[in-house]
């Protein structure tokens, strides 16, 4: 029987229901002290007077305690606790956005630019969380929120290990199976690196387009993940970027011992694979090859790879990504640095990196597009397609960037590398798009 919905908690007013679960309900909520909306998760009445009922009051405030020890941009933050009428709640920040669960669910298919973004900002809250003594222990698609701007945020601590807690018995498997660590099936303890193997597992999903360890009973998963290799990356995304099998090989080791030592080493090593076309030791951590900025920015490699570095201390890996979107579209260093600055939510932390990029870009000089110097020509040895000319193949890029990602460039240095022509290009590259609606769409816009 479905609870009757009360009108106010606390001093919150319900505003309706988000959602129902196992657990009990989520509801949208107005703080009218400080004029905020809020989600109230509001434990059901029906497992607190079950025999469980105290671990479940126990689990309810650990969620309270680990979200406010770990304060993070890419943490759903928690703001209150306490009891309404027998019934315990959190009044959390409410976030518009989805979960990646139901993204996935409703067909929501991401590049490996996308994935990696996403899987970078768990980690940096992961890092957070860890160095705090929290381990989260349900790493899952179904508690990492997605925003409309792919901003990503960790959701549902109720399971998380608080330092050396016995509130959770040696024993006991809790998580959810297609997640977990092997040492987590087994009931053993488990500290962070638990977490990476979790963490891995969503990024191979999310780039294979099926669970790590397929699906079945609860029995056949779990024997799955603690004996049985996971599901192996698409072919074109290993041709792409073969570093990525190291980097998900290492993450999701079956002993902890053989995993990344921490979140942020991890992070290093897919951000590697992914912006350097991989290493083939996913421990090594592989510098950017050079960028060039648009003619009116004049900035070499090296100062375009300090400003990455300082914007990815702030959005993570997907700062590439916003990297090669800003200098398509800013003319001047300073234009450039405001762009990037708008991807930083927090505002002492956009502060902060404006400070880092003005030092960063200090001595370039700011130049217009008229008084840029003329773009030279191509090293020796590097291809060009015949009959296609620069601009032609630039204009390739970017038809193919919206499919694929970052790695258009790439793909299509390679697919010119014989000096084909440009109808070739068009029908190599769109090779690399797996779904058929979006090749066809890629293919349809060489006719434009």
């Amino acid at each position: 029987m479905t609870e009757v919905v009360p009108r106010q908690i606390g001093r919150y007013e319900i505003q309706g229901v988000i959602g129902r679960g196992a657990m009990g309900v989520i509801l949208r909520a107005h703080d009218p002290d400080l004029e905020r909306t809020l989600a109230i998760k509001l434990i059901a009445r029906s497992l607190l007077e079950g025999a469980d009922g105290d671990e479940y009051m126990s689990r309810f405030r650990r969620e309270a305690r680990a979200s406010s020890r770990c304060p993070h941009p890419n943490i759903v933050a928690v703001h209150d606790f306490g009891i309404h009428e027998g019934q315990p709640y959190l009044a959390m920040e409410f976030v518009e956005g989805v979960s990646l669960q139901a993204a996935l669910a409703a067909g929501r298919r991401l590049t490996v630019a996308e994935a990696t973004a996403i899987l970078g900002q768990v980690l940096d809250a992961l890092g957070t969380a860890h160095a705090a003594g929290i381990v989260h222990r349900d790493i899952k698609p179904a508690n990492l929120l997605l925003l409309p701007d792919m901003r990503c945020k960790v959701a549902d601590f109720g399971i998380a290990r608080l330092g050396d807690s016995d509130l959770t018995r040696v024993g006991d498997m809790i998580g959810s199976p297609s997640y977990m660590s092997p040492e987590q099936c087994l009931g053993e303890p488990v500290d962070a690196r638990s977490d990476l193997f979790s963490a891995g597992s969503v990024l191979l999903e999310l780039l294979a387009g099926e669970r790590a360890f397929g699906i079945g009973n609860m029995m056949e998963v779990v024997y799955r993940v603690i004996h049985a290799k996971p599901v192996p990356l698409p072919p074109h995304i290993v041709t792409a970027f073969p570093g990525l099998p190291g980097v998900l090989a290492r993450a999701m080791a079956k002993r902890a011992a053989d995993r990344f030592p921490d979140a942020a080493g991890m992070a290093a090593a897919m951000r590697a694979a992914t912006l350097g076309g991989g290493a083939a030791d996913a421990t090594l951590v592989v510098s950017t090859p050079p960028r060039t900025a648009p003619a009116g920015i004049q900035l070499d490699g090296a100062a375009l790879t300090a400003l990455e570095r300082n914007l990815a201390a702030h959005v993570g890996p997907i700062a590439a990504v916003l990297l090669r979107s800003a200098l398509r579209e800013a003319s001047t260093t300073t234009a450039l640095c405001e762009k990037l600055a708008e991807s930083i939510p927090d505002p002492e932390a956009r502060r902060r990196f404006r400070q880092e990029a003005t030092r960063s870009l200090s001595g370039v000089a700011t130049q217009s597009t008229a008084g840029a110097k003329p773009m030279q020509p191509a090293p020796a040895g590097q291809a060009v397609a015949a009959g296609a000319t620069p601009a032609e193949l630039e204009m390739l890029r970017k038809a193919l960037l919206p499919f694929v990602g970052p790695i258009a460039a790439l793909m299509v240095r390679r697919a010119a590398a014989d000096g084909a022509p440009l109808p070739v290009l068009w029908t190599r590259t769109a090779e690399h798009i797996e779904d058929p609606a979006e090749r066809a769409r890629y293919l349809a816009g060489r006719l434009g």
